[in-house]
């Protein structure tokens, strides 16, 4: 293989100036043999979605293509190279007016664009790993998260330990975010204090203006900062697992969740979920809160009950989760990409006088998976589920929402995923009155 063919191909000229330090330092059989085995890896996605929305919001009708190209060296002494490129493209189908274009596709301006989203050198001895630079991330609170075709992408080191049976221990800095959670910029790297998204909304430091204001940039409160990321999980008959996430300055996090699987016999397995996590703002952006008379400190909680038949191939599961807060809380739900709450909610707007929509917030949803093989469907599954989103009728009154969700998923190989979502909501609140279709075709190599 060719490797210095596949960087001209592909683009990314960083792949060579990582390399050549290497290359220069040792150039016997193992570092040869590295460089024989790089492989390339990377996705093309395919992307449709329409979401017809009450007015007086316009509806959106968005197409998009894209994907990942990139390399991965070979192991040399415990070291690999990995460098991709990341595009978005609309083939010239992009309606001119940005209010009908899907508000993730695309960067924050609603345009295509494209980005060297990994760029990282990795270290492995034993049980251990190391990676610096840009690199995918997926914990509960900080996700990758790629429900379109650019994902969050985030530059950190990241340490990461299985030494202990059946535990991983990670230590990380996360410096910058990239992508569709972010605030600021979905196409730059920008430090995680500028992109956290939380529900205030001010036309200046000063007033707060939940309809006319934009969402405050934290960065400017606080500075620019990065995160501070530890997490302790054990998977063996059970899984259990801690996270905590520190920015100075702006807020820490504490996530926590439990998963016990039962079998009942033969055919039935249960399995009997909890999760929790803890937000507090700290430092100079709690003093800014204060200073407004508001706050940023809230809980989540949550439950799950699952029920799998292997026989007839169906699992059921009912869920329920609630949000703590008052009428003078903001939230930061999923700031980072991370939506780890067990009923999935959409964007909810803080509006007249409310702050946040979540807080004090219920919701519930029963959810149903059924493995299409046992109809002689190979590889594909449906799934469909209901749920009832209860908001705080002090806070946010006439707004509850009830979805209804459909989704199909096909594969074929280990290369090719099809998926058709259909999403209905229904409110009071004309915001939350929609219905999305999405498609998608992905091609993993």
């Amino acid at each position: 293989m060719n490797v210095f063919k596949i960087f001209k191909n592909i683009n990314v000229h960083y792949a060579v100036l990582l390399l050549t330090p290497f290359s220069s330092l040792y150039c016997g059989d193992l570092f040869l043999d590295a460089l024989q085995k790089t492989t390339p890896i990377g996705y093309v996605k395919t992307m449709y979605v329409h979401d017809d929305r009450a007015a007086p919001k316009l509806d959106q009708s968005t197409f998009g293509v894209g994907g990942k190209v990139g390399i991965e060296s070979g192991d040399w002494y415990g070291l690999k190279v990995k460098v991709a490129y990341y595009i978005t493209s609309d083939l010239g189908m992009r309606d001119s007016n940005p209010k009908k274009v899907d508000a993730y596709m695309f960067d924050v301006d609603k345009r295509p664009y494209s980005i060297l989203g990994e760029a990282s050198l990795e270290y492995k001895n034993n049980n251990s790993a190391f990676t610096a630079g840009r690199q995918e991330i997926d914990t509960p609170i900080v996700s990758t998260y790629d429900y379109r075709i650019i994902p969050n992408l985030f530059e950190a080191y990241t340490f990461t330990n299985k030494d202990i049976s059946h535990v991983t221990i990670t230590l990380s800095y996360i410096t910058k975010m990239s992508g569709l959670d972010g605030l600021v910029s979905f196409k730059h790297f920008e430090s995680m204090s500028a992109q956290t998204y939380t529900s205030l909304a001010m036309r200046d430091l000063q007033t707060i203006d939940a309809n006319s204001g934009d969402t405050l940039d934290i960065s400017k409160i606080s500075g620019k900062h990065g995160v501070w990321m530890s997490g302790f999980v054990y998977e063996d008959k059970f899984k259990f697992q801690a996270w905590n996430y520190y920015c100075k300055d702006v807020m820490d996090e504490f996530y926590i969740d439990l998963a016990y699987p039962y079998e009942i016999n033969s055919d039935l397995m249960a399995t009997l979920e909890a999760q929790g996590y803890a937000v507090r703002e700290v430092g100079k952006f709690k003093d800014f809160l204060h200073t407004l008379n508001i706050n940023g400190s809230y809980e989540l909680f949550g439950t799950k009950l699952s029920l799998e038949s292997k026989n007839i191939g169906l699992s059921t599961s009912l869920a329920y989760n609630f949000f703590t807060g008052d009428a003078k809380t903001i939230t930061a739900f999923g700031n980072w990409g991370g939506y780890p709450e067990y009923v999935a909610i959409p964007y909810m707007f803080a509006q007249d006088n409310s702050l946040s929509a979540i807080g004090k917030s219920k919701m519930g949803k029963i959810n149903f998976k059924y493995d299409l093989q046992k109809m002689g469907l190979k590889n594909q599954t449906l799934i469909a589920g209901y749920a009832i989103i209860d908001l705080d009728e002090k806070i946010m009154p006439q707004s509850d929402i009830d979805v209804i969700n459909f989704i199909y998923k096909a594969k074929s190989g280990k290369a090719l995923t099809l998926k058709t979502q259909y999403e209905l909501r229904e409110s009071k609140n004309y915001r939350y009155t929609n219905d999305i279709l999405t498609l998608s075709a992905t091609y993993a190599f």
